[in-house]
Parts: C-alpha cells; structure tokens; sequence
C-alpha cells in the first residue's frame, strides 16, 4: 500500500511540473515570435544606413575617429547574456568562447583578407580587457572568474527599446573616440533558426566594412532576402545627395547611430535565440515529464493491481480455513 502512496504523489508531483514546463513552452514561443519580428524589421534600417554611410566616407577627406585603426592594446567587450536560465547550454557556450578569447585575445583581434590572418600574435599579458555584461548569467560568469567588469545592464527584456540600450553603445564609442579603446567586440548569441543558434564574437569599432557587410548576409539568410538587399544596395548606391550642413557634421551624425543599431541588433538576436533555446528546453522537459508519466502510470497500475491479487488471496485463504 505505501508503495502505490509514494508512486501517486511522484505521479501528481510529475503532472505538476509537466503543467509548468509546458506554459513555460507557450510564453517563450510567443515571445519568441514577437522578438524575431522586431529583429527583421530592423534590418532594412541597418542596411540602408550602411549604404548611406559608405557613399559619405568615400568622399570625405577627413577620417573620422570611429573609423580610425589603432594598435590594439585596450579592447571592450560587451557581453549579451540572458538574465534567466532555462534555456539550455545557451549562455554557456556563449561564456566559454568569451572566457576562450579572453585567456587568447589574438582571435578577437583577427581581420580576414580572403580568409587568411594577417596580425601577428601577441601577448595576452599587453591586452586590456574590459567587459560590459548585458544579462545576470554574464555578470556572475564574469564575476566568477574573476573577470575585468566595469559595468552591468540587468534591467533589459524582450520589450527594450533601443533608447534603453543606447547607453551600453554610448560608454562604447566614448571610450573609443577618447583613445580608452582600441577595439569593441560584441559577445552575444546569433538567432539561425529555431533549433540552431551560435555564439558570436563582432567586431564593432573601429566601424569594418566588412564586418558589417558580414552581418548583414548572416540577416538576410533567405535567397529572396538577398536578393531584395542587393537590389536596396544598387539603388542607394545610385541616389545623388545634397548634403546639409557638411558631409563632415552628417557622418559624425551617422556613425554613432550606426554602432547603436549593431548594439541593439545583436541584443534582439540574442532576444530571439533566448527564447528559441528556452522553448524547445521546456518542450524537452514537457516531453519527458509525458515519458515519465506514462512510466509511473504502468508501475503504479501493476502496484495496485498486485495489492488488489494479494488482499484476495489473503480472503479466499480465510475462507478456506473458516470452510474446514
């Protein structure tokens, strides 16, 4: 008897959860959606300022301190993590290659020319790394190990706008316009699909050319999304500008908004492959907890049926002898 007692509250106590892990399931789904929504209606915006960008800078004289190249000695490190877990090895795989780089920051510090490295490595003992962890599971990594953290974001969610993740892009392009930084690399995890997502490391200033245009094909994954940026890109290409007041006062407008928009892009990618991860978590508990039901089902079934066999046995034993 207190075998089917103890099975049936492990049946009950399994419901439960199954209840929990599958609203869960639900609420990372919907949000999930709304999230990629939001991260394709930003890419048009961050292609055409890229274009417009590119047709200022060729013809300005002057370098403009985002894109100006420096000797790589200070490097800032914005960190994109979720502020909750369950949702996979999501924030742990994204924290591993950080802390990789970290220990060997060569290989945030490689530009690719037809796919070959062409920087020499360097000592990781000459490189400060300074690290800004957008998400609590970034910040206690970081803290953990004893990481360089100059400062953290826990307050963003799926509804943050870009205004609220300015300043994080603001302390960013002052640190690099003041000389503070050689470099600024976003950490965050890239949205491929619903069960595919990927760390990355992006190098946001000094502002690449190729860099950006990367990204922008990693956006537009769809052949149909391609073609529709190549067709904006000879268009924009194309268009004849007036420029007021100067080309010089327009570009130092654009870049910072530039750097922002690739802040906040990452930020939704990482929104997006969050909820991704945490979905199929719970559709994996909810799935199992359903195994484990049924298996519970099936011995508390057979418990109580063998109750059921022994207590007659035990009567038709009594009868027997009351008989004789």
């Amino acid at each position: 008897m207190s075998n089917t007692k103890q099975l049936k509250a492990r049946l009950k106590s399994i419901k439960n959860t199954k209840k929990i892990t599958k609203a869960m399931e639900m609420v990372a789904a919907s949000k999930m959606k709304k999230v990629i929504d939001r991260a394709l209606k930003t890419r048009e915006y961050t292609q055409t300022a890229w274009e417009i960008l590119t047709k200022i800078s060729e013809s300005v004289e002057t370098l403009h301190p985002l894109l100006k190249v420096r000797p790589v000695k200070r490097i800032c490190l914005i960190l994109i993590t979720s502020n909750k877990g369950l949702c996979g090895g999501l924030n742990t795989q994204l924290t591993k290659k950080v802390l990789a780089n970290i220990e060997d920051p060569y290989f945030m510090m490689i530009n690719r020319t037809h796919g070959k490295k062409i920087l020499p490595k360097i000592d990781p003992k000459k490189v400060d790394i300074e690290i800004i962890a957008v998400g609590k599971k970034g910040q206690e990594e970081m803290v953990k190990f004893n990481k360089n953290l100059i400062a953290s974001f826990l307050d963003l969610n799926d509804r943050s706008t870009i205004e609220e993740i300015n300043p994080i892009a603001k302390i960013a392009i002052d640190g690099y316009i003041n000389k503070k930084y050689d470099k600024v690399i976003v950490a965050y995890t890239d949205f491929i699909s619903t069960v595919v997502n990927k760390a990355r490391l992006r190098q946001v200033l000094p502002i690449s050319r190729k860099d950006l245009e990367r990204q922008l094909e990693e956006l537009g994954r769809g052949i149909s999304e391609k073609e529709e940026m190549e067709e904006l890109k000879k268009e924009v290409q194309s268009r004849f500008y007036t420029f007021e007041p100067n080309k010089e006062e327009i570009l130092a407008m654009i870049l910072p908004k530039v750097v922002q928009s690739q802040v906040y892009q990452s930020f939704l990618e990482s929104q997006a492959a969050e909820f991704s991860a945490r979905m199929l978590t719970m559709k994996n508990a909810t799935d199992t907890a359903s195994d484990m039901i049924e298996n519970f089902e099936f011995q508390y079934n057979q418990a109580r049926q063998s109750a059921i066999t022994s207590e007659l046995a035990e009567i038709s034993a009594g009868m027997a002898v009351l008989n004789d």
